[in-house]
């Protein structure tokens, strides 16, 4: 055999590896979660990831953000953007007619659509997962489609990522997440975001994330990015990479990526049981944080202090890379 065949042959099996699904996890390593580390948590996020093999259009995930206003238009499209470039396959923003032709000449990738032209009903169900929140505003219309879109999703059964003036929404109703549906929603609240739903549960109540139910939990984002689950098994803390600088948009990156990895841990079926529905919230919040830690960290690396959110987006690639394949 030629030097130039075992050339090709080689070259072959790096690009079926890199692009391949290698990773598994065994229905022993599952059973025997009693605690997460991080060994444990980045097998987990790695066996997710979908192969790149054979698939079409629409497979690795069809994700809609909810948000946008007049005074934000940058939020939903840091969110949207970065949901497909870690591998969603289509991203729609549902928004207002205002902020519509502004988010679309961010980018021609992205679906946007107005919402005020539309029947949510029958936009909602076409897409796996919805992200809600980010630049929405508090309008009370902001906050009255946010709740019709919830209510919705309940009804199907579609799994959401709360975040921002999402958060907002909720801590105006507190209830509207109650007893919510597998397989469930992540919140992504900062620490006052964290603090404010916190004092509109009550301290009586105990863990205030174990409110809404089992099908709920929370990612507070900080310094240490904490996972809050009704189940402490799944809980876990990640202080490592990222850097001091906090710009404006970076949370919308988290609430984005999240929106993708979420929806990849649901499908992937993990453990072949219920589990995989208890442990899917905890591996997606971990790939996330993890994630966008690390591209806050590249970005800071080459920019330092005048670093800003669309840098991360630069850094998906080579971040995704490093943790993932």
């Amino acid at each position: 055999m030629s030097l130039i065949t075992w050339f090709l042959i080689f070259n072959t099996l790096i690009i079926n590896s890199k692009f391949s699904n290698v990773v598994s996890v065994t229905i022993d390593e599952c059973c025997k979660i009693n605690k997460l580390n991080d060994d444990c948590l980045i097998k987990f996020s790695k066996a997710i990831i979908p192969s790149l093999e054979g698939k079409h259009k629409g497979e690795a995930g069809k994700i809609a953000v909810v948000g946008g206003s007049v005074e934000y238009t940058g939020a939903p499209y840091f969110a949207a953007i970065s949901s497909l470039k870690v591998g969603a396959d289509l991203v729609t923003v549902l928004t207002t007619e205002n902020a519509a032709p502004v988010i679309k000449s961010y980018s021609p990738d992205l679906i946007v659509i107005p919402h005020h032209s539309i029947n949510i009903s029958k936009i909602i169900p076409k897409n796996d997962l919805i992200v809600i929140g980010p630049g929405l505003g508090r309008s009370e219309e902001a906050l009255h489609f946010a709740y019709n879109v919830i209510s919705l999703c309940r009804e199907l059964k579609i799994p959401l990522v709360i975040d921002a003036d999402g958060l907002y929404a909720v801590y105006k109703n507190i209830s509207i997440l109650k007893d919510y549906p597998n397989p469930g929603i992540i919140l992504t609240p900062n620490k006052a975001e964290a603090k404010r739903l916190q004092d509109a549960i009550g301290v009586t109540y105990g863990p205030w994330y174990r409110y809404w139910g089992d099908y709920v939990t929370v990612l507070e984002k900080g310094g240490v990015d904490q996972f809050h689950s009704s189940q402490s098994k799944y809980s876990w803390c990640l202080q490592e990479g990222g850097s001091g600088r906090r710009a404006g948009g970076q949370g919308d990156i988290l609430s984005g990526a999240m929106g993708t990895f979420f929806n990849w841990a649901i499908k992937s079926d993990i453990c072949g049981d219920l589990k995989s529905f208890e442990l899917a919230p905890s591996v997606a919040s971990y790939a996330a944080a993890k994630f966008t830690r690390l591209c806050n960290f590249k970005a800071y690396k080459s920019n330092g202090r005048n670093m800003i959110a669309s840098d991360m987006l630069k850094e998906i690639h080579s971040a995704f890379d490093d943790l993932f394949l």
